[in-house]
């Protein structure tokens, strides 16, 4: 079973390794630069642990990656441009936008009948999006 934000986490865990891997090389943009975009990445999975503001942080990491790493740009897993939110939400289309927002509802509405830790999101998200 994987809970909302289990999955979200996952998603963005694999985000990091991605940054992790290809910020080293890239001569394009300052070592500092580099560097920031990996402290985020960093800050993002402990905000996670710690429940702080992972939104914030990872409306940063999007619109930074999108703005000055373009090579990166294809790597960010569009599921999380609806959960940071905010700015990240102009690059989803309104259709992809009212999946999410019946993904949401359905998980809810299960969570309340199952308990969250039985609802699993990325089942639900398959059925939204017919990949089941």
């Amino acid at each position: 079973m994987t809970t909302r934000l289990e999955y979200y986490r996952q998603l963005s865990n694999t985000l990091s390794d991605v940054c992790k891997k290809v910020i080293d090389q890239h001569p394009s943009h300052s070592e500092e630069s580099n560097s920031e975009l990996l402290a985020l990445c960093a800050d993002l999975d402990a905000s996670f642990i710690n429940q702080g503001d992972y939104a914030v942080i990872g409306q940063s990491i999007v619109t930074r990656i999108i703005s000055h790493y373009p090579d990166i740009t294809p790597q960010i897993h569009r599921d999380l441009l609806w959960f940071f939110g905010g700015d990240c939400l102009h690059y989803l289309g309104d259709e992809e936008i009212q999946k999410y927002q019946e993904i949401e509802e359905r998980y809810y509405d299960l969570s309340e009948v199952q308990g969250e830790d039985k609802s699993c999101y990325r089942n639900l998200r398959a059925q939204v999006f017919n990949m089941h």
